[in-house]
């Protein structure tokens, strides 16, 4: 699935060749692709550039994928982003954990991409269509 409008994803993995390959992958999708080792970064990437979509792992230094999406949603840039994580813990505990969390979606690698990609779009319409409803151009919380 092609991207209707370009947006920017942005990939949070510590494994370097599996960030090359998905950012591959969604670039030849349409997508404009960021990427960071690490929590650390990808808040700076996300203070820097117009973020549409995360995609995080859980495992990770520094910053592990939970304490990232609490970071995200303080930060004003990042509080209607789409944040999804991807990683090889693969448990209902860890769906469950998630989902309590607040992802918008949790994938196990190696994920489907054509789901993946068919939930990014669908995210992303579905906050643009929110977004049009506000009439001072915010979305709700």
């Amino acid at each position: 699935m092609r991207a209707a409008s370009p947006c920017t994803v942005l990939i949070v993995d510590d494994e370097r060749d599996y960030v090359n390959t998905l950012a591959l992958l969604l670039q030849t999708s349409g997508y404009r692709v960021l990427t960071a080792p690490d929590g650390e970064l990808a808040l700076e990437a996300l203070r820097s550039h117009a973020v549409q979509v995360v995609l995080t792992d859980l495992a990770m230094p520094v910053i592990d994928g939970f304490r990232l999406l609490e970071a995200i949603r303080a930060e004003p840039a990042g509080r209607h982003a789409l944040v999804m994580a991807i990683s090889g813990w693969g448990g209902r505990d860890t769906h469950a954990r998630c989902t309590r969390a607040g992802f918008d979606a949790f994938f196990v690698k190696p994920c489907d991409l054509r789901d993946l990609l068919w939930t990014i779009a669908a995210g992303v319409a579905r906050q643009s269509r929110i977004a049009e409803q506000e009439p001072s151009g915010t979305m709700p919380l």
